[in-house]
This record gives C-alpha cells, structure tokens and sequence, in this order.
C-alpha cells in the first residue's frame, strides 16, 4: 500500500498581536475545547465554536483558516499543559532508589493523563491522521524519557531500554485511558496504583542486578 507524506501543519491566518485580539483567540479555544470534552467532535463545528466563544464566524476566520487549524492550537495547547505536569510530577524522581522512583512515575503517568482526558480522546478522534504530529511527538518524548531514566540506574541491566520504555509507557497509558473511560472512580483506588507498581517491577525484575 502506498503511503503518503503528512501534512504541514496549517497555519493561523493572523497572529494576534494586540491583547484584545489574543483574549478573542483565547475565547474561541476554550469554547471549542469545551464542545469538544462534552459534546464531542461532530459537534465542534466552526458555527458552534463562534456562537460559544460570542464572535461572529467571520472573526474565528480571521483567526483560523479552518477548523482544522483551531484543532491543532488545542492540541498544541493541551500537550503543553500536559508537559508541565509531567515534569513537574517527575521533579527529584532521579535521586529516589528504585520502587520510590517506580511510586512517582506511576503518580506522574496518572497526573499526565487527568489533564482533560475527554478532550485527549476527543482531539485523537477528530484530527487528522496527518496533524497528530504535536501528540504523537509529545508520546514519542516521553518514551524517551524514561528510556534515558532506565539507562541511568546503575541497579538495571537493561539490552533495550527503549522498547522496555515504550512498552511500559504505552501500556500504562492504555490502561489509565480505558480506566477514565469505563470506571473513572477507580483511578483513585490505591490498589489500581499498587497493580500498576507491580507491573512495572515486574517487567524490570528480570534486568535487576543481583548484588
């Protein structure tokens, strides 16, 4: 099957230089996000957008070139606010012997994923397979990180600590995603925390150095 080049991103028609005009900008994200978190995709519509935000259609277009490009500013926007999370969750964690260093990423990757998660799945459903770049780069980052936090700890012999990396981070993102989903009560039950330790001591048990 032939494949074919993503997209550039699109563009912003104009750049608000003045505070009025990124206070209106300001506006037609939010309300967009919100349409999206509650309503969903199909229901985010430029016309919808507008008439939440109070500006006429005319002055999103000024903005936006299209629906499209308003998607991506909240993605842009979102991955943003996830990383700051993120890193602030993670602060200290290289200094903390293993299980401790385990505990706070668990708590890091829930923190990560309870930054608006219906608008997370929202923007995976209604942006373009060519304008997930900005997420697909923030997962790729994070992966990343906790490969280059595995290779640092003299107690962990791992052959591949970038696929051990994915697999914990994917993994754990798939089921805390099902978890808000299905059963969001449960991401505060301390054994869900407790499950997901294990399976990450689990995966590095076998890579442990023996004293």
């Amino acid at each position: 099957m032939a494949t074919t080049a993503r997209k550039k991103p699109v563009k912003r028609r104009r750049s608000p230089i003045q505070s009025r005009g990124q206070a209106t900008v300001d506006a037609i994200v939010e309300a967009a996000a919100q349409i999206l978190a509650r309503k969903g995709p199909a229901a985010a519509t430029t016309n919808a957008v507008a008439a939440r935000a109070g500006v006429s259609i005319g002055t999103l277009y000024q903005y936006f070139a299209d629906r499209e490009a308003l998607l991506q500013e909240i993605g842009r926007r979102h991955v943003a606010e996830m990383q700051a999370v993120l890193a602030g969750a993670l602060t200290g964690i290289d200094g903390l012997a293993l299980p401790a260093a385990v505990d706070r990423l668990v708590a890091a990757i829930v923190a990560m994923h309870r930054v608006a998660p219906r608008l997370h799945q929202a923007l995976h459903q209604s942006l373009a397979r060519d304008h997930l770049d900005t997420i697909d780069a923030f997962e790729v980052a994070v992966e990343g990180m906790v490969s280059r936090a595995l290779e640092t700890r003299d107690e962990l012999d791992l052959s591949h600590p970038e696929l051990t990396a994915t697999v914990l981070v994917r993994g754990l993102g798939g089921l805390i995603r099902t978890t808000i989903r299905r059963e969001p009560e449960r991401l505060d039950d301390p054994a869900l925390a407790l499950a997901m330790r294990a399976m990450i001591l689990g995966t590095l048990g076998e890579s442990r150095r023996r004293a």
